[in-house]
């Protein structure tokens, strides 16, 4: 009898806990805008390809690159969820503020000829969003 309502009670827990997480993931949808178009994300892929074949990265040094780039762009892509609410001024200060970390690590593991590649080509991509947004 014990047996059974601990596993009664046991099915009930992840059963909810199943549907919170589920509650959560939809909330999240709802509130999901982005800050890159799909036309800029495609950019985005075109531009780490482009840019590993013009720097010449070794393998590992393409894998922390990638990272960083992986890691700020998706950071920025969440700038525009609604439950962040954020100003559009909020909005492009932290956009700033994530590009000039992320300029900052890659500097550290990129030569200067290297950096200069990455900072000119990210740049047109800040830009793009600059443009649509109608930042200055």
């Amino acid at each position: 009898m014990r047996i059974t309502i601990t596993g009664i009670l046991l099915l009930v827990a992840v059963s909810a806990f199943g549907q919170t997480q589920e509650e959560k993931k939809q909330e999240g949808e709802k509130n999901k805008t982005q800050i890159f178009t799909s036309g800029e994300k495609d950019n985005l892929q075109f531009f780490f390809k482009e840019q590993v074949d013009k720097m010449k990265l070794s393998e590992d040094l393409r894998d922390d690159y990638y990272g960083i780039i992986l890691y700020y762009s998706n950071k920025m892509g969440r700038i525009g969820n609604k439950d962040k609410g954020y100003t559009e001024a909020e909005k492009k200060t932290k956009l700033d503020a994530m590009v000039i970390q992320l300029n900052d690590e890659t500097k550290e593991i990129l030569t200067k000829e290297q950096y200069q590649i990455h900072k000119e080509s990210f740049g047109k991509i800040i830009t793009s969003v600059y443009n649509r947004k109608g930042w200055k």
